[in-house]
């Protein structure tokens, strides 16, 4: 099944379900785009704006309030529309597994892994792929650094998302205080990474049919005046550097190729379900580096997923009825909710 299959309806299956919109600040990530972005542009708001297009009945659910749970098991079906620790780390999806509601998105394995981009790195490269040299920092400040080690290099959080957490290091004297700053933000794992210099990527893949292959979508290309995608960048506003995507229609054929084969192949390999991204970058070479798994993938309107979906002719209602449909239909309930 391709994209053709995507782009029809499949509301039946969902018409007497009962959908909790899970939404809420449970990590910085969350955290800083609730308080950044207009509310009109929240991606909660044009998720149950899509919802009620397909003449659906779905709630908002914070999963920060104290009755979350009480609430959550109201419902038929969850749509995890949240990030970072605690919302696409397996936590709140090994939750509702034991709570044996349906849910959006991969399941605690890939989820898990996904938001830990040195297990990450661990499967890129199981897999083959090529992977930036790393180093973990362990609590320390004064980290072992190999001399061979290449700077300019990337400090990232290891379960950091939406570009929060990073830093550019040029310097290697500039390491310990950078590390200083992360570690009072609140990420206490840090990791070192060789700057690849290159071209930004990201492809999304999406579960089309019990069975079928999934679907690699096109893959779209970060251009910012930025020396990186910064958090900065990535939530806008004003003062942020200019920043769009684009089709990379002049990458070769070869790339595209190892692009969507790669994608796939950790798709698969971790049993993601639903929509995933995957970001990349790709030296002059042409080789391409995974940097890191988006297991629940942003659903801005403007976001990557969304915007991947428009240009296969896939609209945003679509996209959503879609990963409802993934989750109903590859929902195994817990033991004890079958007796």
């Amino acid at each position: 099944m391709g994209t053709t299959e995507l782009q029809k309806p499949q509301t039946d299956l969902l018409r007497d379900k009962k959908i909790a919109v899970v939404y809420g600040a449970v990590s910085e990530e969350d955290g800083l785009y609730i308080r950044n972005v207009p509310r009109e542009k929240w991606s909660l708001v044009a998720i149950m704006d899509a919802l009620s297009s397909l003449g659906l009945h779905a709630e908002h659910v914070d999963p920060t309030q104290d009755d979350f749970i009480e609430r959550i098991r109201r419902f038929d079906v969850a749509f995890l529309n949240v990030h970072g620790p605690y919302g696409e780390d397996g936590r709140i999806q090994g939750l509702l597994d034991y709570l044996s509601i349906p849910y959006t998105s991969s399941g605690v394995l890939a989820s898990s892994i996904g938001m830990d981009k040195i297990a990450s790195k661990a499967i890129f490269a199981y897999l083959g792929l090529s992977v930036p040299r790393g180093v973990p920092l362990l609590r320390s400040r004064n980290a072992e650094i190999p001399a061979s080690f290449p700077f300019p290099a990337m400090l990232k959080a290891v379960d950091g998302g939406s570009s929060v957490g990073m830093a550019l290091i040029n310097d290697p004297a500039d390491l310990p205080k950078e590390i200083d700053v992360l570690r009072r933000r609140g990420f206490k794992r840090l990791f070192l990474e060789e700057y690849i210099q290159g071209r930004a990527v990201t492809v999304s893949v999406m579960e089309s049919a019990e069975g079928a292959d999934p679907v690699v979508l096109a893959p779209l290309e970060f251009i910012t005046e930025s020396e990186y995608y910064d958090e900065s960048t990535k939530l806008g506003g004003p003062g942020a550097p200019s920043a769009e995507y684009v089709v990379p229609d002049d990458l070769a054929p070869h790339v595209f190729k190892d692009l969507s084969e790669s994608t796939r192949a950790i798709y698969e390999f971790l049993a993601c379900r639903g929509a995933i991204r995957v970001d990349y970058m790709i030296d002059q070479s042409g080789t391409i580096y995974p940097l890191e798994i988006n297991t629940i993938p942003g659903l801005q309107q403007q976001s990557n997923l969304p915007v991947s979906c428009g240009l296969e002719g896939i609209a945003y209602p679509r996209l959503i009825e879609s990963l409802l449909v993934s989750a109903v239909e590859s929902f195994e309930p817990a033991p004890w909710a079958v007796r």
